[in-house]
């Protein structure tokens, strides 16, 4: 120490050099844990200012470089070395509380790293599921000299991890209960990480059901907003602002099948319709105008995955398909079930903890609404009954208007915020909109074309879809003295004004897509023909050229018509192209007319067509 003075004092000559004194098992830590900052201020106050000390001989000191970096392993015989190592021991000790900060640093899920004053502890790998165990690749770099040591050691294992210690102290001149420390800190910061990481994996199998409040003000605008004269516009209004263009009927038959999901009968929607026409598009808007929370969108669903989800995860939601064509045969009959049933079952296999295998059945309810998407004309019959069609309008004028929209979106004609603040205050009204029952006096007076296909279900579809209208308008309606909301004649004049095109699919051998390419070649053929439109043969390349399609869809539709029995192959050649006549020349648009004026000739029965104000009336009254 008198040497170490001395050199200081020829170095820095105007600064004084003071020795603090402490008394028997004291030092800074203690003093400062008993005291606080004051005592030590205290201590060095009352420090005595050093005089010349003699020069003292040091023996068995180690290797000059090791003495300069790594002072705590000296070999140290002489009581006066002893005491000038005091300080070095007191200021580690005032750095102990350091180890306690470390923490984990996740660089990514197989590298983490833990710092401390002297080394860099890397966990290399994944952790083991094992509760028993915490084996580890482990790689720690040393600061002071960048060496790195690796190995693989079981952190349980504390004799493993005492040695370990040892070994490293070594290798690197440090002090091995400090390493030791590091490393039962170590342990302990990887069960927490441990820990959390099965709270992650187990809160994903639990079920999350999320519930988004309205505030007051929200939520007295939105029944203001329901309670308005004429709210079926008013929704189109709003849905056309949310970015549908065109598609007036189709986009209020969706928005009202996926407003049921809540309801006592929910109902499936099934967009048909080619590539490209639009389809997800249309049910994508028609979701995000519903609360987010209760909307799940899937683009690929696997044979098995309905039977994993949890018991009453598909209660009360809307689900959206882009592609039903993507489902195999195994899922689509278990969205067939989940639909008509609302559950589905499945026998399996465990293993319980002593190893033998049991067999269990696992249950899946389900009370959703669903928008389908799909390019296929003819789906499987079960589905398609579950369903109601509906048809993307594919004509030239609605094609305009998309390109036009387009055009003005990207122009900045049209304002983005503006749409989406639209589907916010839509999702708001459906939060109030409440699942009521509804008592509809008049579900006997409306007997559907004898005529669609599916009638059984249609008649029901048709049904549930005026109680949806009534729901709806919850906030115009009476109730009886059961709290049942009362339908209104006006309920069942605007659910059958929406649900006429989809009745008429029913009722129509071709789809949608079929039905207009069919009249458009009928009006050409009229035009070439000149009045003898039954003799008249023609080509594929001829419909296709004038009618601007594709050749591959222009030849799916002449097979399809030509399997239905509406034209006929009369001649040609597979390599110079065959000739066509049209056989059935049908005429939907007077079956059209035909169902429209029986359904409101029944319609008027109830209530004059155009009354203003409609009150409810006792069936059993009228009839009289």
């Amino acid at each position: 120490m008198g040497n170490s003075v001395k050199e200081l004092r020829d170095i820095i000559t105007s600064v004084p050099i003071k020795k603090a004194t402490l008394g028997e098992n004291e030092n800074l830590n203690s003093v400062y844990r008993q005291y606080g900052s004051a005592g030590v201020m205290q201590i060095i106050q009352n420090a005595e200012e050093l005089e010349e000390v003699e020069e003292v001989a040091v023996t068995n000191v180690a290797a000059p470089l090791i003495v300069q970096l790594k002072p705590e392993i000296e070999n140290i015989t002489t009581p006066i070395i002893k005491a000038a190592t005091r300080k070095k021991e007191i200021k580690e000790e005032e750095s102990e509380p350091e180890p306690e900060q470390a923490k984990l640093e996740v660089i990514h899920e197989n590298k983490i790293l833990m710092r401390t004053s002297s080394n860099h502890y890397y966990i290399l790998g994944m952790l083991t599921q094992d509760l028993s165990s915490m084996r580890i690749t482990l790689m720690v770099e040393d600061l002071a000299y960048g060496r790195k040591e690796r190995t693989k050691l079981d952190l349980y294992e504390r004799e493993t991890v005492r040695n370990f210690a040892l070994q490293l102290a070594e290798q690197f001149y440090q002090n091995a209960e400090i390493i030791e420390s590091d490393l039962l800190m170590l342990t302990d910061l990887l069960e927490q990480f441990r820990e959390r990481q099965f709270e992650q994996a187990k809160s994903q199998y639990q079920i999350k059901r999320q519930y988004a409040s309205v505030s007051p003000e929200n939520q007295k605008s939105c029944i203001e907003f329901l309670s308005q004269p004429n709210l079926m516009e008013r929704f189109d209004g709003l849905i056309e602002k949310a970015g549908v263009v065109g598609e007036n009927n189709t986009r209020k038959l969706l928005f009202v099948i996926a407003s049921t999901y809540k309801m006592s009968h929910p109902l499936h929607a099934l967009v048909q319709g080619s590539s490209g026409s639009g389809k997800s598009h249309l049910i994508n808007i028609i979701g995000q105008c519903l609360p987010p929370e209760d909307v799940l969108s899937m683009t690929r669903v696997t044979s098995k995955s309905f039977y994993h989800y949890n018991k009453d995860e598909l209660v009360d939601k809307v689900m959206l398909i882009q592609d039903y064509d993507g489902l195999d045969e195994e899922a689509q009959y278990a969205f067939r079930e989940l639909q008509s049933a609302g559950n589905i079952s499945s026998s399996t296999t465990y293993k319980d903890r002593s190893g033998n295998i049991v067999s269990t059945i696992k249950h899946v309810r389900s009370h959703f609404a669903s928008l389908l998407a799909t390019t296929k004309a003819e789906i499987y019959y079960d589905n398609m009954s579950r369903s109601v069609i509906i048809g993307v309008d594919e004509t030239d004028e609605q094609t305009m208007r998309i390109i036009e929209y387009q055009n003005r979106r990207l122009a900045g004609l049209i304002d983005v915020k503006e749409e989406q603040k639209t589907k916010e205050f839509f999702q708001n009204c459906m939060r109030c909109v409440k699942p009521i029952e509804v008592v509809n006096c008049y579900a006997d007076k409306i007997i559907l074309p004898i005529e669609a296909k599916m009638l059984r279900r249609l008649n029901s579809h048709y049904q549930a879809f005026v109680k949806q209208i009534t729901i709806l308008h919850q906030y115009q309606r009476k109730r009886d003295e059961q709290g049942r909301l009362i339908a209104q004649p006006e309920d069942l004049i605007v659910a059958c004004d929406i649900l006429f095109d989809a009745i008429m699919l029913k009722v129509d051998d071709l789809d949608s897509s079929l039905r207009l390419f069919f009249d458009r070649m009928k009006e050409f053929i009229k035009k070439q023909a000149a009045g003898k439109q039954n003799e008249y043969q023609f080509t594929q390349r001829d419909v296709r050229l004038a009618l601007n399609v594709s050749k591959t869809q222009c030849f799916r539709f002449m097979e399809d018509l030509e399997l239905l029995e509406y034209i006929q192959r009369t001649g040609g050649y597979a390599n110079r192209g065959f000739k066509y006549k049209i056989v059935f020349w049908d005429d939907m648009e007077k079956i059209r007319d035909r169902i429209k004026t029986e359904l409101l000739k029944q319609l008027s029965a109830l209530v004059p067509i155009g009354s203003e104000s409609l009150e409810h009336q006792n069936p059993q009254q009228q009839k009289e």
